[in-house]
């Protein structure tokens, strides 16, 4: 949505650059398919003249650049692509107004620019290096200036020496000539790490504001030696600079891509901007302000035209969250608050919108009152400075991660104990999903000696009963240790059942019957006296014969049973009160016959043999071997878990403690992102000054990027306390050489002998030193660093 004030015009096509006139009443836009003059009304653009006409639109009129004079009111310059540069006259008679063109230039014409006090000298720069200033009263080439640089991206006279220019290149240099001589520039520095886009003068002040694809523009005081006075960091490359009018720390950009909207900065608080101006759909070619602080306008590739207004502008800093927070891996928590926290300013209710994901409203354009855009511009730079409060970790318990890299074993035993040490050791700290990680390590990879059952009391034996008619109960006899499980007979129907032992105080019996190991048959309360056990035949469906007898897996495993066991698929009489003679006692078990075993992980069903004519029933002996579960995919699976959580120190350590089983995981894990696992450990361990479990993980490391490091020589840079400047080892810092030492402890002249520390370069009188180190353990001239004195 545009603002009420701002108006627009459409153009016939995308505009590379525009220039005001000297009262800036008028507009001029160029680009390779548009060339015309605007006059700006109060609400509206009116077309002046359209300079693209004529018979032989060649590429003289397919500019980069324009500009226009600042005295002369009728007259313009244009920079072509094909290397001219091209005069315009106004004031010209007829359709074309095409003064004079200057082809000196070998390749395209980057920027031209007019004199501000001379109205006859125009100068330009063009990707081949060169700059060359023109004498429009003799329309020939004055002098040549040859940067011995790369392509030559914009030049701009001084408005404070009327002889100096500022040139700019794509190698990040900049370079300040004087125009009367061409031999040599003046001064030659580097501003920028990339291709300096731009640059602008101050009206005011001896600055000069640089843009640069490295997304940051920079203001240099060029007083004397150029110093960097201050930076503002975007996000995105920077493509034009403007300083605003009338406010010395302000200065609009406009972004070379990405970035569609001109935003105006003020160098105190470089890294959000004072106002944004988003009505462009594109990127933004150029922009230019009027005389006016507070109007300025703006071409884009989207073929549009632009007048701003400052009081349409959004405040990015409005909504933006003035405090944070910042956790160290050591536990501090540092939290950020402004010094000076903006006020609550008054906007306008009804420009505010609702932004989903963030969860308040947003202010938009023209959202605040002339009153509190004022009071904004006057405490934004204050707004900057930020209280910053650190809540030291000291007095909680350490970090468990820390913790356990001190503890944990990495060799010397074998795998299935190191993996039980090191489970210990994380269930300790409360990391109980990763002790299950080296619990199932130890499980699969380990070979624990085999624990033998524990022994159990045999129980007592089953008392005599008084009652002859009762069932008679025989003592257990000593089997082997399946035959404690297996059934006997009850004489309840005929179906096997066991022998189980019922306390007094838990089964109520009659005054003639005693307690202990009795039927199961007979705790459920049966009264065998009286019932009646006759059934009738066809209660039990005869059965066909079984097959011939078959090894058993019985007979196989643990032999033949000893001969003289009862039939457990006996019939009841009538009149008895058992299904037969052994009654319920435990005996040996019968011939078994496998029935079932059809799929693996079921158990196997094995079937009696019993006589001739009879049935018997199915027993269950043993359960078959599951299938086997290959555990390596699981395992690396669980580590990538791991490390994608950020708990880098169990990938790593698994695959150190597997020792031979490593190579298990090397199909599922690929050498990258074990080397990735390694090295990341590795600097953590360093971050937290464990140096000797640093260099343990380094020695048991299995590849040889990683093992490597442990080869390398550790290097030790020394460098000069007082200048900073790196110095050669074992020796005094050459800049300071020629100074008078001082003595850290006396502060006087050192004559004599002299001792310093290599550490952080102070020293002094070698007695003064030995009697200072003899009592303390930091560097007397307070620098901090723990001196030694050798």
């Amino acid at each position: 949505m545009i603002p009420s004030n701002t108006i627009c015009v459409s153009e016939e096509g995308p505009a590379n650059a525009l220039a005001l006139n000297k009262d800036a009443t008028q507009v001029v836009i160029a680009g390779r398919n548009v060339f015309k003059v605007f006059s700006i009304e109060e609400n509206d653009f009116t077309e002046v003249c359209n300079l693209r006409v004529g018979k032989n639109l060649n590429l003289n009129f397919s500019s980069i650049d324009v500009a226009w004079s600042t005295i002369e009111e009728n007259t313009l310059a244009t920079a072509a692509t094909n290397g001219a540069v091209v005069v315009w006259n106004l004031g010209r008679s007829g359709r074309s107004k095409q003064e004079h063109v200057f082809s000196d230039h070998k390749r395209t014409v980057n920027k031209v620019s007019f004199h501000l006090t001379e109205p006859a000298l125009l100068i330009s720069g063009s990707q081949d290096g060169m700059m060359k200033c023109f004498d429009l009263r003799m329309k020939e080439v004055a002098r040549t200036f040859i940067s011995n640089t790369e392509s030559i991206r914009d030049v701009q006279f001084s408005p404070h020496q009327a002889h100096t220019f500022a040139a700019v290149s794509e190698n990040g240099n900049v370079q300040l000539w004087d125009v009367r001589r061409h031999e040599r520039c003046l001064q030659q520095f580097t501003a920028h790490s990339g291709p300096v886009f731009a640059c602008d003068w101050h009206s005011e002040m001896p600055w000069l504001a640089t843009a640069s694809r490295d997304k940051t523009i920079k203001v240099w005081d060029i007083h004397a030696k150029p110093n960097l006075e201050h930076t503002i960091y975007t996000i995105a490359s920077v493509g034009h600079v403007k300083w605003r009018p009338q406010k010395k720390y302000q200065v609009a950009s406009c972004a070379l891509v990405l970035d569609c909207a001109v935003h105006v900065w003020d160098v105190r608080r470089p890294h959000v901007p004072l106002a944004t101006f988003a009505e462009h759909r594109d990127v933004t070619t150029a922009i230019a302000w009027q005389n006016d602080p507070n109007t300025f306008l703006s071409t884009s590739r989207d073929c549009s035209l632009y007048r701003h207004r400052f009081s349409e502008a959004a405040h990015p800093v409005l909504w933006a969250n003035p405090h944070g927070v910042c956790v160290s891996a050591r536990g501090d928590v540092t939290h950020a608050a402004p010094d000076c926290p903006l006020p609550a300013l008054h906007t306008n209710p009804a420009s505010d919108r609702y932004v989903p994901g963030l969860g308040r409203k947003q202010p938009t354009a023209g959202s605040l009152r002339p009153q509190a855009q004022a009071a904004l511009e006057r405490l934004f730079p204050g707004g900057a400075a930020s209280v910053l409060t650190r809540y030291s970790g000291e007095g909680r318990p350490p970090c468990c991660v820390v913790a356990c890299a001190k503890e944990y074993k990495m060799r010397g035993l074998p795998t299935h104990e190191l993996a039980e040490h090191n489970a210990k050791v994380a269930r300790a700290y409360n990391r109980h999903m990763v002790g299950h990680v080296w619990e199932v390590v130890r499980c699969v990879y380990g070979r624990p000696p085999p624990r033998e059952p524990p022994e159990r009391e045999p129980p007592p034996p089953p008392p005599a009963h008084t009652n002859s008619n009762a069932v008679e109960e025989e003592p257990l006899e000593e089997v082997e240790q399946w035959a404690e499980t297996q059934f006997h007979n009850s004489g309840v129907l005929g179906m096997p059942t066991l022998s189980i032992y019922i306390p007094p105080h838990k089964y109520k019996i009659r005054h003639d019957e005693g307690s202990g190991w009795v039927s199961a048959a007979s705790a459920h309360y049966v009264d065998v006296e009286t019932a009646d056990w006759t059934l009738p035949e066809e209660a039990f469906p005869l059965r066909a014969p079984p097959p011939a007898h078959q090894p058993s897996i019985l007979d196989t495993t643990h032999g033949r049973a000893a001969a003289g066991g009862a039939s457990p698929g006996g019939s009841s009489s009538p009149g008895s009160g058992s299904s037969g003679s052994n009654g319920s006692a435990c005996t040996a078990p019968p011939n078994l016959e496998q029935t079932s075993s059809a799929y693996p992980g079921a158990a196997t069903l094995c079937r009696a043999q019993p006589e001739e004519g009879e049935s018997g029933p199915l027993w269950v002996v043993h359960e078959a071997l599951r299938p086997h579960v290959e555990p390596a995919p699981l395992l690396a699976l669980a580590l990538r878990h791991h490390a994608d959580l950020g708990d880098v120190q169990t990938a790593a350590l698994v695959m150190i403690v597997l020792h031979e089983h490593r190579s298990d995981l090397f199909p599922y894990i690929d050498e990258g992102l074990q080397e990735h696992w390694l090295l990341g450990y590795i600097e953590f361990l360093q971050k937290h000054k464990l140096w000797n479990v640093a260099t343990e993980v380094v020695r048991c490391a299995w590849l040889s990027s990683v093992w490597s490091l442990s080869q390398q020589s550790s290097s030790v840079t020394v460098c000069c306390g007082r200048c900073g400047r790196r110095a050669r080892p074992r020796a005094m810092c050459d800049r300071c050489l020629p100074h008078p030492d001082l003595c850290a402890v006396c502060r006087q002249v050192v004559r004599g002998l002299y001792a310093w520390c290599q550490g952080c370069s102070h020293g002094g009188h070698l007695e003064h030193m030995r009697q200072w180190m003899e009592k303390h353990q930091l560097c007397p001239a307070g620098c901090g660093h723990h001196c030694q004195l050798g």
